[in-house]
């Protein structure tokens, strides 16, 4: 018999997990708070770690509109390249992989994991709610409560609600601690034929080409550019100290931003970076707070996924490759002969599998990759012996989710045989 497997939250986390826990053979309700009427975001990486999990899906990869990152290049505030970091192909070679690291737009890999759920495949397995927001949670019953006082009760509940989740009281028995970073991004797009056909930033960035992530960074801000939509668009994002704007924005993309605001900011850049500036469109202004995270991602029969387990600051990029980190897990941790006695033991294995990976890179998120360092203690608090990755690049790709729950549920069997 299938599970009957509840998901708070649509989101990329979400829709993962539906897709996930569909194609091991069981039946899922998503309960998603909007409408899907008015979807917001910018660019989205999509590193190796995560790229593989969706080829796993069957996830068509030319419905990303995707452009292929090639390299990371890092520059002064001038525009002199400092170094290059990783170049994909090198890195690749040497952890032995081929999958890709995509860059593209949240919206386009949104509505390609909603293209993948609504899939003729999954017709009578996949079931989204539109507006229908979760309110609360029973975690020991795997019930969930509707803002219009409905409740649905599943065998399973994954709690995938994003920073503000609803799924994490019902686990934790409160909301975790909100932490300020002290740290806001204003984030927009350019076109990028409205770049190159600027006298000013045309023949800079025409020179810098559109197939890497460009970083111009000092001391205490920087702004991190690359392409999306086809090549089509630049997404710059703009990380700088809070207090030296006076903004104090609330953690939102729905918050407008101001030109001259990001002009002063950033009026140490380049004038070319400025004038990057000035024709940014659709700007917006995003505090970075987040929260810590539980003790653990379940409790009864509620597990925790994305966001609502390990809320993500954008730092190394990796807010949706650690949420489809999470739902590959479950996908294979539950396949179609889980029984209803196996599931708390399935959580714990989840648990054993994730939290350490997740959690490390949550905080390894929270700042500049050089200054990770500063991380340990917070960090050592909920995995007390953490370690400090050498290189971010090779810990974050060279991670494989599926064959590493294969194992763990491999063993798992072998271990509840040999008891009988």
């Amino acid at each position: 018999m299938p599970l009957k497997v509840l998901i708070a939250g649509a989101g990329l986390g979400g829709l993962g997990a539906a897709i996930a826990m569909a194609r091991a053979g069981h039946d899922v309700e998503v309960f998603e708070q909007s409408k899907f009427m008015n979807e917001v975001g910018a660019a989205i990486h999509i590193a190796p770690n995560a790229s593989r999990i969706l080829k796993s899906w069957g996830i068509d990869f030319k419905d990303l509109q995707a452009v292929f990152c090639n390299a990371i290049k890092v520059y002064d505030n001038t525009g002199k390249l400092i170094f290059v970091p990783v170049k994909t192909d090198e890195l690749q070679k040497k952890i032995g992989s081929e999958d890709e690291w995509l860059l593209t737009h949240r919206v386009d890999l949104h509505n390609t994991l909603r293209k993948a759920a609504a899939n003729k495949t999954y017709v009578d397995r996949i079931k989204v709610h539109v507006a229908s927001k979760v309110v609360s949670a029973d975690a020991e019953t795997a019930e969930i409560t509707l803002g219009n006082g409905t409740k649905h009760k599943g065998d399973l509940l994954i709690g995938a609600d994003g920073v503000h989740s609803k799924v994490v009281i019902a686990v934790a028995g409160c909301l975790p601690q909100s932490v300020s970073t002290k740290q806001n991004t204003f984030r927009f797009l350019v076109p990028i034929d409205k770049v190159l056909a600027n006298p000013i930033t045309g023949p800079f960035f025409g020179n810098l080409g559109f197939d890497c992530q460009h970083v111009f960074t000092t001391r205490d801000r920087r702004m991190v550019i690359y392409p999306c939509r086809k090549g089509t668009l630049l997404n710059i994002v703009a990380v700088h100290p809070a207090e030296n704007d006076g903004l104090g924005s609330e953690s939102s993309w729905l918050a407008g931003g101001n030109v001259d605001d990001l002009l002063e900011v950033y009026k140490d850049f380049s004038p070319i970076l400025s004038e990057l500036c000035r024709i940014a469109e659709d700007l917006k202004l995003w505090s970075l707070a987040t929260r810590d995270p539980p003790s653990k991602f379940y409790k009864g029969k509620t597990v925790l996924i994305g966001d609502a387990a390990h809320p993500m600051l954008p730092h190394q990029g990796q807010g949706g490759g650690q949420s489809f980190e999470d739902a590959a897990a479950l996908g294979v941790l539950f396949p179609a002969d889980t029984t209803l006695e196996d599931i708390p033991r399935r959580l714990e294995l989840y648990n054993q599998l994730r939290y350490t990976r997740a959690v490390t890179v949550m905080f390894m998120s929270k700042v500049n990759d050089e200054r990770r360092g500063t991380m340990m203690e917070d960090l050592r608090r909920f995995v007390p012996d953490a370690e400090l990755p050498p290189d971010m690049f090779p810990y974050l790709w060279n991670n494989y989710v599926i064959q590493d729950a294969q194992k763990a549920l491999a063993w798992e069997q072998r271990s509840t045989l040999a008891q009988l």
